[in-house]
């Protein structure tokens, strides 16, 4: 069984594991009553065949990768990304990161640090992960810090769950951004662009309202919002209560939606997992790493696809979700 910290203070309880630096669970204390935002993978804690990746065995609220990506052969990609969507998949996908069983190095009642040594193949030396509930709160607090071996661009992805109402398109999405693009597996050839979330061109010639989710029309969609102004807000209509995910977007400039409402086979998902990915990225949605580090349809138009590490300071890159009533 993994290791794992249990944090509680004034306004929440919440636990992590050391697989992945998971986040399990997590409960905000509201004055309407208890909070759980977060999505949680109905086999945590179940799965012990250790082929399946880290952060799949155990997929709970909010884990981190680096380098963030997938990669593999992506056939009928739209045209602009086909050229790229050619390399091998990339094994650990999202990293060590996202797989590895991480320290736990320090505790305190409302907070857990972990690290991760990187092997000697890699530019990162070390990762910390920090995770803290924020007293007088109901909100929780994450950093990264990122130690280099040597200097290096690479792309870097936070991933929150959040979990999807049963009723179709009761949680409302609130973003301010300067241009979407639908996931080149997905788009309209023709229209892969968008410019709010309320009409999401799809490969059909149609629309999605990405704003109130889940949808009906799809299982999985994905996409990635450019250069976001702000931070999102999450708002549960049926339950008058909300979240807001908060980060360091100047290091961090996308954030990248994974719906997904049972539209996932095999192991471990078997089709049970219902969620709704929202992803602070610098990367090129969730392709391979080459990809999001060199030249690409996203970057050339100014919005950053990867970061930069350096071995002489550490990077620290922040983010927060706090619940709040409407």
């Amino acid at each position: 069984m993994t290791a794992s910290h249990t944090l509680r203070w004034s306004h929440g309880e919440a636990k992590v594991l050391a697989t992945a630096a998971m986040l399990d669970s997590c409960v905000f204390q509201l004055p309407t009553g208890p909070f759980t935002p977060f999505a949680r993978a109905p086999w945590m804690g179940t799965v012990t065949d250790r082929s399946i990746i880290g952060h799949l065995r155990e997929l709970g609220g909010d884990f981190v990768g680096i380098p963030f990506g997938a990669g593999g052969p992506m056939p009928g990609a739209a045209p602009e990304w086909a050229d790229l969507a050619t390399q091998p998949r990339l094994h650990p996908i999202h990293g060590p990161s996202g797989d590895s069983d991480w320290t736990i190095t320090s505790t305190s009642p409302n907070s857990v640090t972990l690290s991760l040594d990187y092997g000697p193949e890699s530019p990162v030396l070390r990762l910390e992960r920090t995770i803290t509930g924020r007293e007088g709160q109901a909100a929780i607090d994450f950093t990264l810090r990122i130690h280099a071996r040597r200097a290096a661009t690479l792309s870097l992805g936070l991933h929150p769950n959040f979990r999807l109402p049963e009723a179709a398109g009761r949680l409302q999405l609130n973003a301010d951004f300067a241009f979407g693009v639908v996931h080149p597996g997905f788009a309209d050839h023709q229209r892969p662009d968008f410019q709010n979330l309320e009409a999401v061109p799809t490969r059909d010639g149609g629309t999605v309202d990405f704003s109130h989710v889940p949808l009906t029309t799809h299982k999985n969609f994905l996409v990635q919002l450019c250069g976001m102004r702000g931070p999102l807000t999450g708002t549960y209509l049926d339950e008058g209560i909300g979240f807001e995910l908060d980060w360091d977007r100047s290091l961090v400039p996308s954030l990248h939606i994974w719906h997904t409402d049972r539209g996932v086979g095999g192991e471990p998902w078997n089709n049970q997992f219902r969620g709704i990915g929202l992803e602070p990225l610098a990367s090129a949605f969730d392709l391979h790493t080459d990809v999001s580090a060199g030249p690409n349809p996203i970057n050339r138009r100014g919005v950053a696809t990867a970061i930069s590490i350096d071995p002489a300071r550490p990077l620290d890159i922040h983010h927060a979700v706090r619940a709040f009533t409407t």
